[in-house]
C-alpha cells in the first residue's frame, strides 16, 4: 500500500510545484519523471517493509552514501506529502467556510492540526537526533 500512495504523492506534488511556476513539461520528460517517481515509490515500499521486519535500525544499514540516500528518499516523500496536504487544505478550507459546511470545516481544522503536529514531532525528533550525535 505504501508504493501506490508514494507514487501518487510524488507525481501530484511535482505537478503542484510545476504549475504555479509555469513550467511546461514535455511528454517525454513527464514520462521520465513518472518512471523516476515509480522507482522511488517501489524503493520506499521496500524500505518500509525492511523497517517493519527489522525495526528502524534497518534505515542505518550499509555505507554512509546508502544511509544518506535512504534518508533523502524519506525526506523527499515527506515533503511531497506536505505539499499535497497544504494544496488540499488551500482548496478545501475556503470552500468549507463559504458553504458553511460544518463537518468539512471540522475535518479541515483537524487536518491542519494533524499536519502541524506531524511537522512539530518530525522537526523535534530530527533536532533531538542531531543533538544526541554531537
Amino acid at each position: 500500500m505504501l508504493g501506490p500512495l508514494t507514487l501518487g504523492l510524488l507525481v501530484l506534488a511535482g505537478r503542484i510545484v510545476a504549475d504555479p511556476i509555469g513550467i511546461a513539461i514535455p511528454d517525454a520528460l513527464g514520462t521520465i519523471g513518472f518512471s523516476v517517481a515509480a522507482l522511488l515509490a517501489l524503493w520506499l515500499a521496500l524500505e518500509g517493509a525492511m523497517v517493519q521486519r527489522h525495526g528502524l535500525e534497518a534505515m542505518d544499514r550499509g555505507g554512509s552514501f546508502q544511509r544518506a540516500a535512504r534518508y533523502l528518499l524519506v525526506t523527499v516523500t515527506t515533503l511531497a506529502g506536505v505539499i499535497v496536504s497544504v494544496r488540499f487544505l488551500a482548496l478545501s478550507l475556503p470552500w468549507a467556510f463559504e458553504t458553511q459546511n460544518t463537518p468539512a470545516q471540522i475535518l479541515g481544522v483537524l487536518l491542519v492540526a494533524a499536519v502541524v503536529a506531524a511537522l512539530y514531532r518530525t522537526l523535534t525528533a530530527a533536532r533531538d537526533g542531531y543533538n544526541s550525535e554531537h
